[in-house]
């Protein structure tokens, strides 16, 4: 995964590393897909349903160019929707959480805090589909004046608190 970008400390272990789930980047890819779509239905739903008085095959060409660089601007934004999946990633170690949050193409924050330093986590899962597929939010809440962290959509958020919950209590025990 990122993990070759990452410099853990001596004694700090990698524990787990996600993204967000899967039906997540499904559903972004399949919206795009339809708005790449829509122009061609309803060009085709025109053609057939009002009477053209003139002769469309003179505009074929420039019909061809517009749809083109449509599919064009929306091949880009593929490509913006898996970069924006494969660059946002929350990874748990031993002693810190880190959050990568990719914001576009050449735009990225990156945080992190010391587990020492947590003070409450908060699991959401909203909705059927959600449940069904056990995809929610996970928001961190940390002592002093830094933001929460939250991430929308990750997989299994439940077991993803008991991962935080476990390290930050081994920690505060002196284990390794």
């Amino acid at each position: 995964m990122v993990v070759e970008n990452l410099t853990l400390e001596t004694d700090e272990q990698l524990l787990i590393q996600v993204r967000k789930h899967w039906f997540i980047l499904a559903m972004q890819i399949l919206s795009v897909l339809i708005v790449a779509i829509l122009p061609l239905v309803f060009a085709i739903l025109i053609l057939k349903t009002i009477p053209l008085r003139i002769d469309a095959s003179e505009y074929i060409n420039v019909a061809v160019a517009l749809y083109t660089g449509w599919l064009l601007i929306m091949w880009m934004t593929l490509f913006s929707v898996w970069t924006n999946y494969y660059l946002d990633v929350w990874t748990i170690t031993s002693k810190r959480l880190i959050a990568v949050d990719q914001k576009g193409f050449f735009f990225r924050t990156t945080a992190s805090f010391r587990l020492e330093r947590l003070q409450d986590t908060i699991v959401s899962v909203d909705g059927l589909l959600a449940t069904l597929l056990d995809y929610g939010s996970l928001e961190v809440q940390t002592a002093g004046e830094e933001k929460n962290f939250k991430a929308y959509g990750l997989p299994n958020p439940g077991n993803l608190k008991g991962i935080i919950l476990e390290a930050t209590d081994s920690l505060l025990a002196g284990s390794p």
